[in-house]
């Protein structure tokens, strides 16, 4: 309860955040800090800041090819007209790092919405955000007030922070679904990553979507074939008027988080084949147990660990009453999926992070090497390659003034030298002529010495 208690938190206090760094007129009319959601496209950098200057879209809708960038890495769209996809692939093609999209209306921006991807998504690579009218509308006055030919010191320039839970050990959640085919290929995607790892701190935990209908709202639209323990757990039914039933669902979750639990080296080619030879729900049972014959599975480790999952809801301890008693792998995940703040299937969480943009096998193992505090040499060219995604138009300032100060260190230690070589050559000088001046005067003493003796003679 506690892990969950802290899930909670962190969703819900750690946010993606958009810093206007000036003008300094700017900042004072909107704050420092605007509020952002993200989309669900695009390469999102987690665990890195992008800086740049900020232009406005020609058209202003982004529906049609934008006017090439002109020295501004983001770009400000207004929404509307089209879909938020096609706004951010004209931002990329017109060679925009960033787009930030403006609400049309004065709703509030809440913390859980996010662009949806139309169906092309893929063709997306830039990260896209989405701000709140009130805020688009004030960046959008200044932006067009210092367009990009003015001085660079009056053009509006922020900082766009993916900020990420950094832990020594990483957290990953999947949400999967049995009868959703994205749901196999995230996992297909994901296994040479999860080799890559499998000797670093990650734990990973498996939700299926699974629901209780036990309240006023589904109680009696979920019939019972959908259902197990008292609709205590129900899946939608896979094939409406088909054969199949939401218990096929159930049952099949139950047993491919067993199989991950036991032997998850092995999980990984269960749930491609899988994906491939069961196609029918009301067969997903023995489909699933030639599945695990043929790989070689512990059959009896599953069903032992299927059975011990139902518990006696008073003495908690292992039952074969099925109606009257509890399951408690589908009770642990969904009190996680209650409170993860997963949207859509498959998705995935890090270090209590909701991963967005495009899913991916890749993409996720760039954000689980980003949410290390230490990355592990095996994310070295994974964390290296954000750091060269950041630079690209965002970076750019930062490197600039490392440059002008190095080269202003080098400056100064030159003319050092110069000036001490300078004065080491005068000193020379004087000391020479002083000491030739005192033997000078050394031997006209002695020279006056020894004519006072000769007189004296």
């Amino acid at each position: 309860m506690q892990f969950i208690l802290l899930i909670v938190c962190i969703v819900a206090f750690i946010d993606c955040k958009l810093k206007v760094l000036r003008p300094a007129e700017l900042v004072n009319h909107l704050g420092s800090k605007v509020n952002i959601a993200l989309a669900n496209f695009g390469q999102i950098p987690f665990g890195h800041r992008l800086m740049g200057y900020v232009d406005m879209a020609q058209p202003n809708n982004g529906c049609n090819s934008l006017k090439p960038t002109n020295g501004s890495q983001f770009i400000l769209i207004e929404r509307g007209n089209c879909t938020f996809v096609t706004k951010v692939r004209n931002a990329q093609n017109a060679g925009y790092s960033l787009a930030i999209i403006g609400n049309n209306n004065d709703q509030t921006l809440e913390s859980d919405f996010v662009m949806a991807d139309d169906g092309n998504g893929y063709a997306v690579d830039i990260p896209s955000i989405f701000i709140a009218l009130k805020d688009f509308n004030i960046m959008k006055e200044y932006v067009q007030k210092f367009n990009v030919y003015d001085s660079t010191d009056e053009k509006v320039f922020v900082l766009v922070k993916f900020d990420v839970e950094k832990k020594e050990n990483v957290d990953v959640i999947f949400r999967l679904e049995v009868n959703n085919r994205d749901s196999y290929r995230i996992v297909d995607e994901f296994q040479q990553y999860y080799d890559l790892l499998k000797n670093e701190q990650v734990n990973y935990t498996l939700l299926y979507s699974i629901f209780n209908s036990n309240n006023s709202e589904t109680e009696y639209l979920i019939d019972e074939s959908n259902c197990i323990c008292e609709r205590r757990y129900c899946a939608i039914d896979p094939d409406g008027e088909g054969i199949g039933s939401g218990k096929n669902i159930i049952e099949e979750s139950i047993r491919q988080t067993c199989i991950f639990k036991h032997f998850p080296q092995k999980y990984f080619q269960y749930m491609n084949k899988f994906n491939f030879e069961c196609t029918k729900a009301q067969a997903y049972s023995t489909c699933g147990s030639r599945i695990i014959n043929n790989l070689e599975i512990s059959a009896d480790d599953i069903v032992k660990c299927r059975d011990e999952s139902f518990k006696d809801p008073f003495t908690h301890q292992t039952t074969k009453n099925l109606t009257n008693s509890y399951n408690a792998i589908l009770e642990h995940q969904m009190i996680l999926l209650e409170n993860a703040g997963m949207v859509g299937l498959p998705s995935v969480v890090v270090n209590s992070i909701v991963y967005k943009g495009q899913l991916t096998g890749k993409g996720i193992f760039g954000e689980i090497c980003n949410s290390f505090i230490t990355p592990p040499s095996i994310c070295k060219e994974e964390v290296e390659n954000y750091y060269q995604f950041s630079f690209s138009g965002t970076h750019y300032l930062f490197w600039v003034l490392l440059i002008v100060s190095i080269l202003i260190a080098i400056f100064i230690i030159v003319l050092y030298f110069l000036f001490k070589k300078f004065v080491q050559r005068d000193s020379v000088e004087v000391t020479q002529v002083q000491v030739n001046e005192m033997v000078s005067q050394y031997i006209k003493f002695y020279e006056g010495k020894d004519q006072q003796k000769q007189n004296s003679y």
